[in-house]
């Protein structure tokens, strides 16, 4: 196989098994009408009210304020894709976020599509503006477990990871998936080891999932998902199959 074509087919791969988890949860959820209390939920939110327990960690400062490695603009995003593909799609989303993930249910597939076509690199850039929305600082720690995947394993085990997340997403309003099933996750996103649970448990990526929300929100981020196609943010009813892929191609012809 042509070195050019390895990353294109390994975040083929990745983005397949986020789709087919991704596919598999929203149809147990639509079985189960989950969908249908997020309005509750929302209205709930206005009234939690959440006490933050400092704790020690095993991990030092120095390694909680490091830069995930397998990362790009300025440790901020995980790239899939070709170095020098004409498009670039940027991607801020919660793992949290009921909405995100509605939307990797449903474009998953372009994205990877756009990827191994050569069409498009996608850059990731999780936020965790949602930790009222839980008991348990849950954007915080899963994104701090998306970091330690990606540091890890590389991209592709942090797009199937995230997809995991997507599939496992808990409800608003209670508490996150457990640290030991975000251990679990990262393994079967191939990311496994002592270095990789730790850094799961304690928080090794704290200070930069702070750092990258703050930086987002400084941005102009105003919620997610939010999408960008070469700079140009889509507009969320556009953000389906057809509308990413005809932004593409307009971005594409200048």
């Amino acid at each position: 196989m042509p070195a050019d074509r390895r990353p294109r087919t390994a975040a083929k791969r990745a983005a397949e098994a986020r789709r087919v988890a991704l596919a598999q949860t929203a149809a147990t959820r639509r079985r189960r009408g989950i969908l249908g209390g997020i309005a509750a939920a929302v209205a709930v939110l206005t009234a939690l009210v959440v006490v933050f327990v400092v704790q020690d960690r095993r991990t030092s400062t120095s390694d909680r304020a490091a830069v995930p490695g397998n990362t790009v603009a300025d440790g901020a995003a995980v790239r899939v894709g070709d170095a020098g593909a004409p498009v670039v799609i940027e991607v801020y989303e919660d793992y949290l976020c009921p909405v995100c993930r509605a939307f990797e249910e449903r474009n998953a597939a372009t994205l990877a599509e756009l990827v191994d076509s050569g069409a498009a690199a996608v850059e990731y850039r999780p936020v965790a503006i949602l930790d009222r929305a839980s008991t348990d600082r849950y954007s915080t720690r899963a994104l701090n477990a998306a970091a330690v995947v990606a540091d890890a394993a590389g991209p592709e085990a942090f797009v199937a990871f995230s997809g995991l997340l997507f599939a496992a997403q808990p409800e608003e309003g209670g508490p996150g998936l457990s640290d030991d099933r975000l251990v679990a996750l990262a393994g079967q996103a191939g990311a496994t080891g002592t270095r990789v649970a730790d850094g799961i448990r304690d928080l090794a990526y704290e200070d930069w999932t702070r750092r990258v929300t703050d930086e987002a929100s400084k941005a102009g981020l105003q919620g997610t998902p939010t999408i960008r196609v070469d700079g140009e943010e889509l507009p969320l009813r556009e953000a389906t199959p057809e509308g990413i892929a005809a932004a593409v191609s307009a971005a594409a012809q200048g």
